[in-house]
């Protein structure tokens, strides 16, 4: 034969599928391991809102604290920008 031995196609492809798998499996347990390290394992991020998206704001105030008083305090504010 003309060139030398030749492999098997199928060889690379099952070495390639392998290692695929121990990456994949390595993943998963590099995941696990870092999930039971967590001080909380019972938290779930989704039960809570998302800290980033804009609130509507609130209209009460703290007790004490009138309306009034944050006119002037916001007024205060833009004073000491000037």
């Amino acid at each position: 034969m003309a060139g030398g031995p030749r492999l098997n196609p199928m060889i690379p492809r099952e070495i390639a599928d392998r290692a695929a798998n121990t990456s994949a499996r390595r993943a998963a347990e590099e995941y696990e391991a870092a999930r039971l390290r967590l001080s909380d394992q019972t938290f779930n991020m989704l039960s809570y809102p998302d800290p980033l998206a804009p609130r509507k704001q609130s209209t009460t105030y703290p007790p004490g604290v009138t309306p009034e008083m944050e006119k002037k305090w916001l007024q205060t504010i833009e004073k000491s920008k000037k």
